[in-house]
């Protein structure tokens, strides 16, 4: 698959998250977002895992941007590299990952 037709597929991906996010189906609309974000940046997050630290960096670094959709799309290519085994292979000895704790 080219990029041209990934864009496309992470958008129909997008819309469909926004679908499920309309109607109230959080979890959907979250697993639909990483899922495009996962296909469209496929060659930014094999040059992470790949150790491209640099890249990794702009995209820590986005998850505090003024502009929410870029905000959204950080924080869920965050969330698909925590899942890669391969990342934590890599980054894992130079971060730690703490678990969701609930307040009381």
């Amino acid at each position: 698959m080219n990029q041209d037709q990934r864009d496309k597929l992470a958008r129909v991906l997008i819309d469909e998250a926004m679908t499920c996010s309309e109607r109230g189906d959080a979890d959907d609309a979250r697993t639909l977002l990483r899922q495009s974000v996962a296909v469209r940046f496929r060659d930014e997050i094999e040059r992470i895992i790949k150790g491209d630290e640099k890249l990794l960096k702009i995209f820590t670094d986005m998850q505090h941007d003024k502009d929410v959709d870029r905000k959204v799309m950080a924080r869920a290519l965050i969330h698909v590299l925590i899942e890669d085994k391969r990342f934590l292979e890599v980054y894992k000895p130079k971060f730690e990952i703490l678990e969701d704790q609930e307040e009381n």
